[in-house]
Parts: structure tokens; C-alpha cells; sequence
């Protein structure tokens, strides 16, 4: 699994409104062609964020000197700590939600809205403006809108629910260089932004960042020698 960094919410929020009024735009300039937008409109966007969640990684060509701190088998570290198997569980269920309410939304979504919104909203537009295309985009653009607030909400209602706000990384091998976290093949670079959660009881300890997309748990039955090292490249304890 990689990890990268995610976009600031600036960035998000620019995307998705670009994305939006872009949409909308073709679509009633060509309202045949819709379905067709929607379908790039999706992939564009995955894109366009798998490729600025991947840009905060490195490939492990450029690491220097000796790993700081190397840890090969964090499964015996995992195995002792008995609460790792119930928070996978309620992750792996959080996760199933958040991916098929969307679907879900999408498919309920855009017979409602053609059948009891879309009057309405066409009927506002055409008191602004006489032009088919005026009164199409901002119907599309009601309707895309409708959407994405639809799948947004629903989201954000189940993370503030959940104990674990972000999805774990756990990896199983795992070393420590000046140069950043060597992790499953790519190298994560430590900005100064992250910190680190010392749980010397379940015997790991916990990568926090605003930027990025998973909480990063290393396991390790020498938690206090990887927190000593973590130090050394720049990282703190996180604030209580």
C-alpha cells in the first residue's frame, strides 16, 4: 500500500468547484453528450487526486547511508496488541460505507432530481435568462452540486463518528533513514508538519499529519529506540 499527501483543502475545494462549473458548462452546451461528460468528469477527478495524493512520495533510489532504525517483522509486535483486530474491523467497515454510499446517492440522485427538481430550477433559470444553454447550465450545475453534497455529507457525518478519523497504515517492514520513512517500497519524505504518538503499552508508535491521508502506525517491540531515532530526524511527540 502507498501513502502520499494529501491536497490542502484550498485546493480540494478549487478542484471540485473548477470541476463543477467546467461540467455543467459542456454538458448544456451539448446535453446529449451528459452521461458521457459525467463518466470522464469522474475518472479526471480520480486522477487528478491519485496523482497530488502520490506526489509527496519518492522511489527509494535516493536513499543514503544506513537505516537509522529497521524494523522486519512487526507481526509479532501486532500480535500482543489484542484491541489491532476490533479497530481493523470497524476501519474495514467505515471503509465499505464510505464506498458505497456514493454509488448508492448516484444512482437515487438523478431520477429524483429530473423528476422534482429540475422543474423548479429551470423554471428560476428562465426568469433570469431566456437562453436554453443559460437555463441548462444552471439546472447541470444545480444538479452536479446536488450530488456532490450528497456524497460529502453523508462522508462527513460518518468520520466525525468514527473513533479513528483517517484510515491506519501498518506496515510490516519498515526502516528509518535521514532521508525519511522507507515503507511497502517508497520512501515517505518527514515533513515538518508531522508528529508522533509513543504507545509503548500496545508496542507501536503512531505517524500523525494533517496532509496525509492515513495515520501511520509502527509497530515495533522497541518502541522507545524508534522514538529516539525519530528525534534525530527532526519529528516530535505529538502535543496531548
Amino acid at each position: 500500500m502507498l501513502v502520499g499527501v494529501l491536497p490542502s483543502k484550498v485546493t480540494t475545494l478549487a478542484i471540485q468547484i473548477g470541476s463543477l462549473i467546467a461540467i455543467s458548462l459542456v454538458s448544456a452546451i451539448a446535453p446529449g453528450y451528459m452521461p458521457i461528460f459525467f463518466i470522464i468528469y469522474i475518472v479526471v477527478i480520480m486522477l487528478i487526486m491519485t496523482r497530488m495524493t502520490m506526489a509527496g512520495f519518492k522511489k527509494p533510489t535516493g536513499v543514503k547511508g544506513a537505516p537509522l532504525f529497521k524494523e522486519d517483522n512487526a507481526r509479532v509486535a501486532m500480535s500482543s496488541d489484542a484491541a489491532l483486530l476490533q479497530e481493523v474491523k470497524e476501519q474495514f467497515k467505515m471503509l465499505m460505507l464510505l464506498m458505497f454510499t456514493p454509488f448508492l446517492i448516484i444512482f437515487i440522485i438523478p431520477p429524483l432530481y429530473s423528476h422534482y427538481i429540475a422543474p423548479y430550477i429551470e423554471g428560476f433559470a428562465r426568469q433570469l435568462s431566456s437562453n436554453e444553454i443559460v437555463v441548462r447550465f444552471i439546472s447541470t450545475l444545480v444538479f452536479y452540486a446536488l450530488i456532490m453534497l450528497s456524497v460529502q455529507i453523508p462522508r462527513l457525518a460518518m468520520m466525525s463518528r468514527a473513533k479513528q478519523r483517517k484510515q491506519m497504515l501498518t506496515p510490516q517492514v519498515f526502516a528509518l533513514y535521514k532521508d525519511g520513512l522507507l515503507m511497502d517500497g517508497r520512501l515517505l519524505k518527514l515533513e515538518k508538519d508531522m508528529c508522533y504518538k509513543v504507545n509503548s503499552k500496545r508496542r507501536f508508535i503512531q505517524i500523525l499529519s494533517p496532509r496525509l491521508p492515513y495515520d501511520i502506525r509502527l509497530y515495533t517491540l522497541e518502541t522507545s529506540k524508534l522514538a529516539d531515532r525519530l528525534r534525530e530526524v527532526g519529528l516530535y511527540e505529538c502535543r496531548a
